[in-house]
């Protein structure tokens, strides 16, 4: 039977244990949409990409596309990764968080793209870009629910 000073110890030690990490990432905030489109471009895995999106969330594409609703953001990207983007690899080089309310944020995250085909099937260049995000949590979990992706020029 513990005394009466090391429960108090041990009950400080524990509470201290149950806190997040100092600096450690929400596992659950806006930034975990970054995490898994990432992940979710890598293993080409659209339906979880598709997830990431509210239902009637807008997709604005590089090349100046924009698609209306989770249904159809999620099919062209299952077109374009049976074909160009098969092969790619996705890197997050940057990403800032700007919570506009506690269940609004502006996302900007930059973005390298390497493995992708021209219409050829030969390889293209490696790609640089930034896409704005602006998610909502919605029944306690964030969604996107508009992005616009841009290439940029890559860095010096």
């Amino acid at each position: 039977m513990l005394n009466p000073l090391s429960r108090v110890a041990l009950s400080g030690l524990l509470l201290v244990l149950s806190l997040p990490a100092r600096g450690a990432p929400e596992a659950d905030g806006p930034k975990a949409l970054v995490d898994g489109f990432i992940r979710a471009w890598n293993t080409h895995d659209m339906k979880a990409f598709g997830e990431l999106f509210a239902e009637d969330a807008d997709f604005v594409n590089v090349g100046g596309k924009w698609w209306k609703g989770r249904a159809r953001i999620q099919a062209q990207h299952e077109q374009a990764h049976a074909t160009r983007f098969k092969s790619t690899t996705l890197v997050e080089t940057n990403t800032t968080v700007r919570l506009v309310r506690p269940d609004v944020a502006v996302l900007h995250f930059e973005w390298e793209l390497s493995g992708e085909v021209d219409p050829d099937g030969k390889p293209a260049i490696t790609r640089h870009g930034i896409m704005q995000i602006v998610a909502v949590q919605q029944t306690g979990a964030w969604r996107i629910v508009s992005a616009q992706n841009t290439n940029t020029m890559p860095p010096v």
